[in-house]
């Protein structure tokens, strides 16, 4: 159901060339937007996921899940038109009490360089 709606909300985004959704203050948001597909390949590799809307926009979906007591699940949205990244949407869900206590997307902003 999650993921559902995630997805509508990617294929919305990608669908409208200007934003009513306030912008995410995040790293990966900034080190992403605007780049192109091939950036985000070299970086990252090939996403989990890929779909394309009725509009011609893509919508690649990266997943990052973090196991243990501070166990997390990230997933990482991007919507391409042009093979330029046009809106990146973070999400990051905890799975347990503990898992307030890390930074969800791990791997994610280690392989985008991303330090904080």
């Amino acid at each position: 159901m999650k993921f559902s709606l995630l997805m509508a909300a990617a294929v919305m985004l990608a669908g409208c060339s200007s934003s009513v959704v306030k912008p995410q203050d995040d790293p990966i948001v900034e080190t992403l937007t605007g780049k192109s597909t091939g950036f985000a390949q070299k970086k990252l590799g090939l996403p989990n996921k890929r779909s394309e809307t009725r509009s011609g926009a893509m919508v690649w979906i990266y997943l990052d899940k973090t196991k243990g007591i501070t166990a997390k699940q990230c997933t990482v949205t991007l919507s391409i038109r042009n093979d330029v990244i046009e809106n990146v949407v973070v999400d990051t869900e905890g799975q347990s009490l503990f898992s307030m206590m890390g930074s969800g997307c791990k791997r994610i902003r280690k392989d985008l360089g991303i330090t904080s």
